[in-house]
């Protein structure tokens, strides 16, 4: 990994010099639940001002850079940065919590997320995802191969979600995303066993055919209901 993200940070130091201000590792692999093969390594690029002509200087690289693991960076400049914060709080508000700098300053440390943003996209977050897994299971019940599919792409962002749920709930909202989950059951009384199976599945530590995906899908289904109960109820 640190072999991985070494060439990387070389890349792009070397495309954009002195107009670079910061790189950074977000996610899974800067938590430490990264699974090769099954997790992309997430990275964040900010650039002195952010414009298509610094875009398309990564366009070249992209298809090495996919190769090697890593997801399409998110690129930034520190304007673009600030002025997102009231749309997508949670996404910079964990990416504050849990991300490595690879070079330059921490332009995340001294962002500042409001409750009541934070807690109104939780809510439609949950929504949203509670209504595309409805409409999944009108559209895959019976193909178990999509439901795993849908599952495992689903369990990394309601564990998001969970622990954003314990960030606005006064609960601790660290650790890996099994121990957010059930920590997110005690704090709110809301199930979340079906979930932390679902990240199990995600990161490969079980297999589940046939009956037994289709039992999960609709316990998670069951479980995400709760979790929208468990925001609704939240002041902002």
């Amino acid at each position: 990994m640190e072999q991985l993200l070494t060439g990387f940070v070389g890349d792009v130091r070397e495309l954009y010099g002195e107009d670079l201000q910061a790189v950074l590792l977000y996610g899974s692999a800067a938590a430490g639940e990264h699974v090769p093969g099954r997790s992309d390594i997430n990275v964040v690029v900010v650039l002195r001002k952010l414009t298509p002509a610094q875009l398309r200087k990564a366009a070249g690289h992209l298809r090495s850079w996919h190769r090697r693991g890593f997801a399409t960076p998110l690129f930034f400049d520190p304007e673009i940065l600030h002025a997102s914060l009231d749309v997508f709080p949670i996404e910079f508000l964990d990416m504050q919590e849990r991300h490595r700098m690879l070079w330059g300053s921490d332009l995340l440390a001294d962002l500042v997320i409001a409750r009541s943003n934070l807690r109104l996209q939780c809510e439609q977050e949950l929504r949203g995802k509670l209504m595309k897994l409805r409409q999944s299971y009108v559209e895959s019940a019976h193909a178990p191969g999509e439901l795993e599919r849908i599952l495992m792409a689903a369990a990394s962002s309601i564990a998001v979600l969970a622990r954003t749920l314990l960030r606005l709930g006064g609960g601790d909202p660290g650790g890996g995303a099994e121990a957010v989950l059930e920590r997110t059951e005690g704090r709110f009384g809301a199930g979340t066993a079906s979930l932390r199976k679902a990240w199990q599945l995600k990161r490969g530590a079980i297999r589940l055919t046939g009956s037994s995906l289709e039992e999960l899908y609709q316990g998670v289904l069951q479980e995400v209901e709760g979790l929208v109960q468990v925001v609704d109820g939240l002041a902002a």
